[in-house]
């Protein structure tokens, strides 16, 4: 496995996306506003923001993939293989309702171990954060399963295999690009979420890059 630096890595996705900033600024900002005129009632807010996450994210995710394997990207090319967008999403749809099914877990045997006890604020802590904690890191390892979707390395269910297997091999990495990911969120919280525009996008080329690097595959270093 050859070396992967994360600070060139996203030195790398910083110049794909100045290439293509405008193409990924777009459909953040625009599947939120479809959807708006499609439920426009703000008591229904949370589905509103939902829907545009799940309609947005395989399109993002693919549109990542292409700048980062090819260098630039277009709005037909990330809607155009409707069968890999479809995987994607019904990959994202297992993996979620897998982690749901563990938080259940996680609540039900801790509802148990704290049967004919006293509850508390800080017993309640106690069994929430460890669930919390375990329920992100698992989380964590189904990041690379729509890039194999998408290079043809595997199917749904075999991503998810290929995704917990690569990122076991490079936790250290990976829990690394994740660190350095927050950080740039909250820099970019910061600038009155303005930066949001620029750290986001820059996400979805920078994982891409990473899978192709942790994989031995290159991927585009410029347009």
């Amino acid at each position: 496995m050859r070396e992967v630096n994360i600070s060139q890595l996203w030195g790398r996705a910083w110049d794909l996306f100045e290439v293509n900033g405008l193409l990924f600024v777009v459909l953040l900002v625009s599947s939120p506003i479809v959807i708006f005129f499609l439920i426009p009632i703000y008591v229904l807010l949370p589905i509103y923001v939902l829907l545009a996450y799940i309609l947005l994210m395989p399109v993002l995710v693919r549109a990542g993939y292409l700048v980062a394997r090819q260098g630039q990207s277009s709005f037909r090319e990330a809607f155009r293989d409707l069968g890999s967008l479809l995987m994607i999403f019904v990959y994202n749809l297992i993996l979620g309702l897998i982690l749901l099914l563990i938080l259940a877990i996680l609540i039900g045997v801790g509802y148990v171990l704290m049967m004919g006890s006293v509850y508390t604020e800080e017993k309640v802590v106690i069994l929430i954060v460890p669930g919390l904690i375990i329920l992100s890191i698992l989380s964590l390892f189904g990041w690379a399963g729509p890039y194999a979707i998408l290079s043809g390395r595997a199917g749904i269910f075999g991503a998810i295999g290929q995704s917990f297997s690569l990122t076991a091999q490079n936790f250290g990495k990976v829990f690394l690009a994740l660190l350095s990911n927050i950080g740039l969120v909250i820099l970019g919280a910061i600038l009155c979420g303005v930066g949001l525009l620029v750290v986001i996008p820059m996400w979805y080329v920078f994982l891409p890059l990473l899978y192709l690097a942790l994989t031995g595959e290159e991927g585009a270093s410029h347009a």
